[in-house]
């Protein structure tokens, strides 16, 4: 019912932007694509020109992995995390959208055959850590370490001592339209990334050299193999920093410079954009009592 209420309301609140804001930026040309469809039926083609894609980024000055982030991760883990171990960051959340179930059982099976690989979550309560290593094979347990967030502008700090970092989205329209934000910040780092399949990060990735693409039954293969290939993950990791200029935030700029000027909506557009968004909040709301109580008898 959380996951409902939300995703209603991110709806809602997409399409009263759509019909409302003088400017909207799309991370990818997926999402441009479904906010173009949200306002066709409004105004056919007329307001496509206020959408425009602009991609997350990245910093210009790269942070390169070092043995500092190392140390820093091993003092946050009290240990747990060592100089030689062969270190996987998942640097997002634990949320309902990422197949964290495939993902564990995966990755046990890749501790078992390498001992040395440690799999580190940030920030993720005990009630749900207790969740998330039901998933874990026993003899594996003690390689997902768990540690508690970081200060947001020193999180480079404590990543630059991750090997590779792990990305993984279910089967969803999340998967399917999500720009993967954390992706970016490899860029910044240089940090290889191991992920499934997207629109996006996908054909970058298989293009470019500096992650791996792959599926649910080779996770841990891939992991495994990483894990004892130096080499290929040093290959990976200069791939990714020749990928990152054509991402820095000082090529935006111009862009985003470009959306200020544009001509603002007018009062009368604007208030016609909220009368319709009104009319419509009764339909939405009929729509999730309906879903709601659906869910609710499914559970």
């Amino acid at each position: 019912m959380k996951t409902l209420i939300k995703s209603y309301f991110n709806v809602l609140r997409g399409l009263y932007s759509a019909l409302i804001f003088n400017g909207i930026i799309a991370a990818n040309h997926r999402q441009l694509d479904l906010y173009r469809g949200m306002i066709a039926p409004f105004s056919l083609t007329r307001d496509f020109s206020r959408v425009v894609v602009i991609p997350f980024g990245c910093d210009s000055t790269p942070i390169n992995l070092s043995s500092q982030g190392r140390e820093l991760l091993s003092e946050l883990s009290n240990g747990k995390i060592r100089a030689d171990d062969f270190v996987i960051g998942w640097l997002g959340g634990t949320y309902g959208w990422f197949d964290l179930a495939t993902l564990l059982t995966e990755v046990s099976d890749a501790i078992t055959s390498n001992p040395s690989i440690k799999l580190v979550f940030f920030g993720v309560e005990a009630g749900r850590e207790r969740e998330l290593l039901e998933w874990v094979l026993p003899q594996a347990q003690d390689n997902v370490v768990f540690l508690p967030w970081v200060a947001f502008a020193q999180r480079f700090d404590y990543w630059s001592g991750f090997d590779v970092s792990l990305v993984w989205g279910a089967k969803s329209v999340e998967n399917d339209y999500a720009s993967r934000t954390r992706n970016f910040d490899c860029l910044t780092l240089g940090l290889p990334i191991v992920q499934n399949w997207d629109q996006e990060w996908g054909p970058r990735l298989k293009e470019s050299g500096a992650g791996q693409v792959t599926d649910t039954e080779h996770i841990a293969a891939v992991l495994t193999e990483l894990s004892y290939s130096p080499d290929k993950v040093a290959v990976m990791r200069n791939a990714m920093q020749q990928l990152a200029p054509p991402f820095y935030w000082s090529r935006f700029a111009s862009q985003l410079i470009a959306m200020a000027q544009m001509p603002a909506m007018s009062v009368v557009r604007r208030v016609c954009g909220l009368f319709a968004f009104i009319c419509i909040l009764p339909a939405a709301l009929v729509l999730f009592l309906y879903y709601g109580l659906l869910s609710l008898k499914k559970s």
